[in-house]
């Protein structure tokens, strides 16, 4: 057998590398890593670079990541690529609450949802560069004097008014019940539905005077059991309606969390990477349990929710909401604005002062909003488009913008004789077929990715296989495909190994292996990513044998067949 010609490459993103962990990579591990990735036949390291994480800091003893990084992979004969994500700024996820100590010089994010402790420094500084929600549909002057619970359809309910309760707060913790006048109704009224309007039984709330200090909202059930009858979608279950009889725009709970859920997300190995869990007042409020009385009754925002899920009260319990919407989409800049793709170019200069034989720069991130069509309209873009609001001209500006960027990347790139690389993303042509998942791309953007190819790239990378049927994924690769063929531009294909985590046999790795490998239009496999085939020890990088199996087999025989 012969190794075929087209080329290999592996990608680490370091975080996987280390969660669960409580140390960090020495100068052994990257040998050893390297080590691995050369005998299974790769030619090109790409290292995700995020400066949201400490670990790129230069540390007393001299240990540079990126340069450590650099010259392991030259000792072990391989490219190494810095992989930049520009709109990965931080803060997905569930924030911390509003009562969470947040030390002076500590850079944390804080909206209606809560405290982002994982936010770049830039994106913390600068929270209005971020995309905005269109103008006037985040904030209303009005308060809260009607809630409707509304159902899916017409058909009776066994909550009554006595099962209901009120509770309000002015953080997100320590609610209040409600104690003041309402009365209550119920009527089935026409309301506008996907994919057909339709009766619905509504359950109104009228006459409140709640506090408008407190925008959160608890409405709590006493029937919370399986048998429930009362749901609707998460964006329909609850309507706020001010004393003009306006409709009231506000954000519906993804859920109750607590001080384990935290620490779920947030895992000892943040306590190493990460400033604000490195900060003695956070640590003396952990170690003693006093994030645990913050958590008391503290409901989480998570936007990565859609909002055509299904909420079913009686199972819940309760609907919780927060009165407005986030103001911008935190973590995703936008590159309208020269000091954002400033920002964005000093990364790439980091990595490229430290020796690095390339840049990839990946579109994907995972800032995310179950609105996203609203995110996009800063003030300099409606400024570049004389007031207007519509999806094309945004989108057109918006996408200017980002071609902008990827234009000084590229001259930048070049100025230090080396090659940049782009990410065409799957959802650039075709939405995500997966009915519950968001798009990981920021939204409102006119994806100029021809020009990309044409213009801007030496070489290519496709992602988001997962993410489509294979009949759509066909038609994306062969879209994309058909235009750096006719650019003459290299194509990779890059494949997700999370099977690799468990025992095999591989099918799936296997296949796209076979497929990218006889696939003409395609000139190289990304291995994505080594954390899913690698495992960290104390003293260097343990790499999977059916990985290399499989390769040998499937990979690094002739095409010529």
């Amino acid at each position: 057998m012969m190794k075929n010609n087209k080329k290999l490459l592996a990608t680490t993103d370091y975080f996987d590398n280390i969660l669960g962990r409580s140390e960090l990579f020495t100068r052994e591990h990257l040998d050893s890593l390297h080590h691995y990735l050369r005998a299974i036949g790769v030619d090109r390291h790409q290292w995700m670079f995020n400066p949201v994480y400490t670990f790129y800091d230069p540390i007393p003893n001299g240990f540079d990541l990126i340069r450590e990084a650099v010259a392991s992979a030259h000792d072990h004969g391989l490219e190494i690529f810095a992989e930049l994500k520009p709109f990965e700024g931080g803060g997905s996820g569930n924030a911390l609450p509003h009562s969470v100590p947040v030390p002076a010089g500590v850079q944390v994010l804080k909206d209606m949802r809560g405290v982002y402790p994982n936010m770049r420094s830039f994106v913390a500084e600068h929270p209005h560069m971020c995309l905005l929600r269109r103008p006037g549909t985040f904030r209303s002057a009005g308060s809260v004097a009607a809630i409707r619970l509304v159902k899916q359809d017409d058909k009776p309910t066994r909550i009554r008014p006595e099962h209901l309760s009120l509770w309000t707060s002015d953080k997100n913790n320590g609610f209040q019940r409600y104690d003041g006048p309402v009365s209550f109704r119920e009527t089935v009224e026409w309301r506008n539905g996907f994919p057909k309007s339709r009766f619905c039984r509504i359950l109104h709330l009228e006459e409140l005077q709640l506090n408008a200090e407190h925008p959160y909202i608890l409405i709590r059930c006493s029937l919370a059991d399986g048998d429930g009858d009362f749901a609707n979608e998460r964006g329909k279950i609850v309507e706020l309606i001010d004393d003009h009889g306006v409709g009231i725009p506000f954000i519906l709970s993804s859920g109750r969390t607590g001080f384990k859920s935290m620490r779920d997300q947030y895992p000892e190995i943040w306590d190493i990477i990460l400033p604000y869990f490195q900060s003695a007042q956070v640590k003396k409020v952990l170690q003693e349990g006093g994030a645990a009385g913050l958590y008391r009754d503290f409901y989480a925002f998570d936007e990565r929710q859609k909002v055509t899920e299904s909420h079913v009260l009686y199972k819940v319990g309760y609907v919780a909401v927060a009165c407005g919407k986030p103001e911008y989409l935190t973590g995703n800049l936008h590159p309208i604005y020269p000091e954002v793709r400033r920002h964005w170019l000093d990364m790439l200069r980091f990595c490229l002062d430290r020796g690095v034989d390339g840049v990839n720069i990946r579109t994907a991130n995972h800032s995310r909003s179950p609105e996203a069509w609203e995110y996009g309209f800063n003030e300099p873009v409606l400024k570049a488009a004389g007031g207007r609001t519509d999806y094309p001209t945004i989108r057109r500006i918006n996408g200017d913008a980002y071609t902008l960027f990827l234009r000084e990347a590229r001259d930048l790139v070049k100025s230090y004789g080396k090659s940049i690389t782009i990410h065409l993303y799957s959802q650039m042509l075709m939405p995500d077929d997966r009915s519950t998942q968001l798009s990981y791309i920021p939204p409102n953007f006119d994806w100029q990715w021809e020009t990309w190819v044409r213009e801007i790239a030496d070489d290519l990378e496709f992602r988001g296989a997962w993410t489509l049927r294979p009949w759509n994924l066909r038609q994306v690769v062969e879209t994309f495909s058909s235009v750096t063929q006719a650019s003459d531009k290299p194509f990779y294909f890059q494949c997700n190994m999370k099977e690799l985590r468990f025992a095999g046999p591989h099918r799936f790795t296997a296949a796209e292996i076979e497929m990218v490998k006889r696939n003409p239009a395609l000139d190289g496999l990304v291995l994505y990513e080594t954390a899913n085939f690698t495992q960290m020890e104390k003293d260097g990088i343990l790499g999977s044998a059916d990985l290399a199996s499989l390769l040998k087999e499937k990979w690094n025989e002739s095409c010529d067949e």
